[in-house]
């Protein structure tokens, strides 16, 4: 038996376990870590993350790169455990889960001798913020076509806006689930549009994505959800926020 060979054997191997009995452990260690409170200190937590990065390295070395995507990005909601920003633990959660059920689509599309499994991420992202709607604010014409091109490929249905008068409105006459902008807007900054849907009750539950060029931002009154940096990975950190 040829190299070849013998790597395609393995692999196979490794999504049989993976549909035999990983990923069923994978969602009892996620129900476990729930039942903690999202404990990051604990054994289940530091198991978890353990077989997320063993699993993802192990689908590299077999070429199987998108099922590595899909346990980096596990990996990245693990970390939100470590954060002092809050976030919502139950919407992450159902996030791991349903990463988790795209595993195990792609173990059977490959084990079927599928090798593109592009498209399922694709029809993944599409269907993860269905009916879900995102307001834009940003001044660059260039940056906001990218961030309206990212959303759009998660699902989202997008409205993008000029200024912070035009983000208000919309804000307070429309439902929104996502809200992106940037410091300096005309007539109302972006930490102020973040401050008002703070602390408006109806508006509270809007997640805030906020771009910045500073390597570290002092928040005066209450500070977004995400932080992103103004740098070349933006748009790549972007998809990673917001799917």
């Amino acid at each position: 038996m040829d190299e070849a060979a013998v790597i395609e054997n393995l692999g196979r191997d490794f999504l049989h376990d993976l549909l035999d009995s990983r990923l069923t452990l994978f969602h009892n260690l996620i129900i476990e870590l729930e039942a903690l409170d999202g404990d990051c200190k604990s054994e289940v937590f530091e198991e978890l993350f353990r077989r997320f990065h063993g699993a993802k390295g192990t689908g590299g070395i077999f070429g199987m790169y998108c099922v590595s995507t899909v346990f980096h990005q596990l990996e990245n909601y693990l970390t939100m455990f470590k954060s002092t920003r809050p976030f919502d633990q139950e919407e992450t959660y159902r996030k791991m889960h349903d990463e988790l059920d795209l595993v195990e689509k792609m173990a059977i599309a490959w084990l079927n001798g599928q090798r593109d499994l592009h498209d399922l991420i694709v029809e993944h992202k599409l269907s993860s913020h269905h009916n879900e709607m995102a307001l834009i604010l940003e001044p660059s014409k260039t940056l906001s076509e990218q961030i309206v091109t990212v959303l759009h490929e998660n699902g989202y249905e997008t409205m993008l806006v000029h200024d912070g008068i035009q983000a208000m409105q919309h804000l307070v006459t429309k439902p929104y689930q996502l809200f992106i902008t940037s410091e300096q807007n005309r007539f109302i900054n972006g930490s102020e549009l973040i401050g008002f849907i703070k602390i408006t009750p109806r508006l509270s539950k809007i997640k805030t994505i906020y771009f910045t060029s500073e390597e570290k931002h002092k928040w005066t009154g209450f500070s977004p959800d995400i932080v992103l940096k103004k740098d070349s990975s933006l748009i790549k950190n972007l998809d990673l926020a917001v799917s």
